[in-house]
């Protein structure tokens, strides 16, 4: 499926590249991405000198970066109604939260300092990173990324010039769908957020609340972790600058990990087959974390629970029956055989 997609774009012969195959170039290109070692070895690996995987890293990467096959892996339509109704309903199937059709959440790569400005990618972590920001679906797939910023930069402030933001914020976006996000957040009309800890404290359906966009916004978390482990120049300091690294991200992000969830080569995010929630979109001018608190109840999520767990328990007791039925029928042809 790469090789297919990627052919069109990549070359067919001409300089240093007049020996290498389209598969080998994108071998090659993997190979890069989930080592993260260095290009002399890639090259010894593959009996090309170091200069010839420099030029087919850059010309597949340039490749993956091309506009129509972002725009293919990289769907993200919040003005679609059709396409909020199938996000939220798997998210109906994740969490207890209706109405959500995403996951916002930030992540550091680490880089080596820049040559130019090195001080601006110096985080709160003590290293050099470049602040990726992504929002991810209840299946783990990945929709617009934003990783222009140094990691000076905090989550909250680079999600307020993102172009995602200003789309949920000016009334772009279908009413009464939004993200979810953790504390670091402002709790606002495209973003829900936790309750503050005294406030669940004192409010049950706060604490619920918070349980339900807790476990629906560990995909985002999780879909990092997953990202980092295959890709391993992602994991470890990356020696390239900041503008290749925006590209090596977003062709790893959008591109190949969305494409290995797509063809099963990467597991999504399992969903429950019955919907954990059903509340309807808030009025206009409310809160719509507040809207789902006061009518967030346990009864929606806890009789699909109870209706997923009679089914386990029917199991159970038929293959009881069975079993005890073989065991009676065993029992009767020793009594006759005796």
């Amino acid at each position: 499926m790469l090789e297919e997609m990627l052919s069109p774009l990549l070359l067919d012969g001409g300089f240093e590249l007049w020996r290498i195959s389209k598969r080998v170039q994108i071998l090659i290109f993997l190979c890069y991405l989930a080592s993260n070692g260095f290009q002399s070895l890639i090259a010894d690996a593959f009996g090309v000198c170091q200069k010839t995987v420099s030029t087919v890293v850059t010309t597949v990467l340039n490749a993956m970066n091309y506009p129509d096959i972002v725009a293919r892996f990289l769907k993200f339509l919040p003005d679609s109604p059709e396409w909020c109704a199938d996000r939220a309903s798997e998210f109906s199937r994740k969490c207890g939260l209706s109405n959500v059709v995403g996951a916002v959440n930030g992540c550091l790569i680490k880089i080596q300092q820049p040559s130019m400005f090195g001080w601006q990618y110096y985080s709160r972590k003590a290293c050099t990173v470049i602040n990726m920001i992504s929002i991810v679906d209840a299946r783990g797939r990945f929709l617009p990324i934003n990783c222009e910023y140094p990691g000076s930069c905090h989550d909250p402030s680079i999600w307020r010039r993102s172009e995602t933001c200003r789309i949920f914020e000016s009334g772009q976006a279908v009413p009464g769908f939004l993200l979810i996000g953790d504390a670091g957040f402002a709790n606002s009309v495209s973003i829900m957020t936790p309750y503050r800890r005294r406030a669940a404290q004192q409010d049950v359906r706060k604490a619920h609340f918070n349980e339900e966009l807790t476990e629906g916004r560990v995909v985002v978390e999780q879909a990092f972790g997953a990202l980092k482990r295959r890709f391993g120049i992602l994991e470890y300091t990356a020696r390239i600058e900041p503008p290749k690294v925006q590209q090596i991200i977003l062709a790893a992000c959008v591109i190949l990990y969305n494409t290995a969830i797509e063809v099963g080569a990467q597991d999504g995010q399992p969903l429950s087959s019955i919907r954990l929630a059903d509340v309807p979109h808030s009025p206009p001018g409310v809160d719509p974390r507040d809207f789902l608190t006061r009518h967030f109840t346990r009864s929606t999520r806890c009789f699909g629970l109870v209706s997923l767990n009679v089914q386990r328990f029917k199991a159970q007791i038929e293959g009881y029956s069975e079993s005890k039925n073989h065991t009676n029928s065993i029992k009767r042809e020793d009594a006759e055989f005796c």
